[in-house]
């Protein structure tokens, strides 16, 4: 009788234990190469050497010769317990999809008494709804997570996950509450869940931001002994949550709220770029907001004070006369007398910044002796803004240039005038120049025409 080497006969020998271990466990046994192994009902592997054995009987499913019960088309058996399905796309998401690691965590878990179970899980929530009713608001959370975890991809899971949500809001753990909530819809955006949602997370947010404003603190610092509010940068939480309830629910009856209450933080931090940015989300996307006047005559502060000076762009101030504009158009017909007073002044506002950015740009070109382009921006200072201060020191000015060139004159014209000029330059002065005197406009041939005829 020949003898097995002896490293063969240690690894024969610790097969036999883990697979004695296994059985024990009610694991199945790993597949040794060369030995041959009953498989498990209900694994791929005896679906693979039963599928063509087997019969589909309608409205019951697939089923096999000395072998109880039915089977769908993946060899499962059906019965009672929740169906829980992983679909490839899922899978593929993962860099190790093709492994199968979700396959063999949720079959290692099923196996060990811990997959899904609908009457293990329809308990656990019954105990979490009895917890939860004597406020023990910890202990209904644990038992609605293992209502989620028995049944997933149910709607038995979905209430499950509210319920958690609301454990952890009554419970007065703010950040927690809100990040179950986000779940919640990011896993079932169409939950009937959708509008106590959004008004738990609103309420939150508000919370947050009133907080950072009764009592401001750098982003940075850790918060380490309030639940109530997130460990780093309370607004910015409260910002992010205001940004998910316009996204989650954007036609909802917060949405327009959370943009505003989001323009408004902005503000009150001197963001205006920012806040003139929700501002302009109000007025455009939701038009029968009851913030539209808010809305314009706070944009329009924006646009002011985004504006930086005579010297900078002046961009601000068009878009702001084209708001006031609108905005008179709009609500000229609504307003109260309080509401009239603030856009007066905020008009009044706008008037002097238009008039000292001509009075500036007056000055610009008197300086350099550009006296033609500095009549010109006086007489507007004088025609659009008659009533203010500048339009007095303009007048005085447009009297004291009366004289001036319109062009400053050459210094020592003599002296340049004894050296040739550029050719290039000869050639652009001497093109004509168009005399609008002189203009003539074409129009269009009048029927029974051929030419049409030129207006002068």
């Amino acid at each position: 009788m020949r003898h097995q080497p002896p490293l063969l006969t240690a690894i024969l020998a610790f097969v036999v234990s883990v697979a004695g271990g296994c059985a024990s466990l009610g694991l199945p046994g790993p597949a040794v190469p060369g030995f041959s192994s009953t498989a498990q009902v209900g694994t791929k592997g005896w679906w693979k050497s039963h599928k063509k054995k087997a019969t589909f009987v309608p409205g019951q499913g697939y089923q096999v010769a000395d072998v109880p019960g039915y089977f769908d088309g993946d060899g499962r058996p059906i019965n009672s317990r929740v169906a829980r399905r992983l679909e490839k796309a899922d899978a593929s998401k993962s860099l190790l999809g093709d492994v199968g690691i979700q396959n063999t965590v949720a079959d290692v878990k099923e196996r060990i008494g811990l997959g899904p179970d609908e009457q293990l899980a329809q308990a656990a929530y019954a105990e979490g709804e009895e917890l939860f009713r004597e406020q023990k608001y910890a202990k209904a959370a644990a038992r609605f997570q293992e209502a989620i975890s028995r049944a997933p991809d149910t709607a038995l899971e979905q209430d499950a996950m509210f319920q958690v949500a609301e454990c952890r809001f009554f419970a007065v753990k703010y950040p927690q509450a809100v990040n179950a909530y986000e779940a919640l819809l990011q896993k079932y955006p169409n939950t009937p869940h959708l509008d106590k949602t959004i008004t738990r997370q609103f309420a939150i947010a508000r919370y947050w931001e009133q907080y950072e404003q009764y009592r401001p603190d750098w982003p940075l610092t850790p918060n380490l002994v309030d639940n109530r509010r997130p460990l780093f940068d309370t607004t910015g939480r409260a910002i992010k949550t205001y940004e998910n309830i316009r996204l989650n629910d954007p036609t909802g009856p917060l949405a327009d709220d959370a943009i505003m209450a989001t323009a408004n933080s902005y503000f009150l931090r001197g963001r205006y770029n920012d806040a003139d940015y929700h501002y302009d989300l109000i007025r455009k996307e939701y038009p029968r907001s009851e913030h539209q006047f808010e809305a314009h005559l706070l944009g329009l502060q924006c646009k002011l004070r985004k504006y930086q000076g005579p010297d900078y762009d002046g961009t601000p101030l068009e878009e702001a006369k084209e708001l006031v504009a609108q905005l008179k158009l709009q609500f000229n017909n609504n307003l109260d007398d309080e509401q009239r007073k603030r856009l007066v002044d905020v008009q009044s506002q706008l008037t002097k910044q238009l008039a000292l950015r001509e009075f500036g740009m007056a000055e610009h070109f008197d300086n350099i002796k550009q006296y033609g382009s500095a009549k010109r921006y006086y007489a507007d200072v004088l025609r659009n803004y008659p009533t203010s201060d500048l339009a007095v020191r303009a007048r005085a000015r447009l009297v004291e240039l009366g004289g001036q060139p319109d062009h400053p004159t050459e210094p020592l014209q003599t002296l340049v005038d004894l050296f040739p000029e550029n050719e290039e330059r000869s050639k652009l002065n001497n093109v004509p120049m168009v005399d609008e005197g002189q203009t003539q406009i074409a129009s269009p041939p009048a029927d029974g025409e051929i030419n049409g005829t030129i207006r002068r």
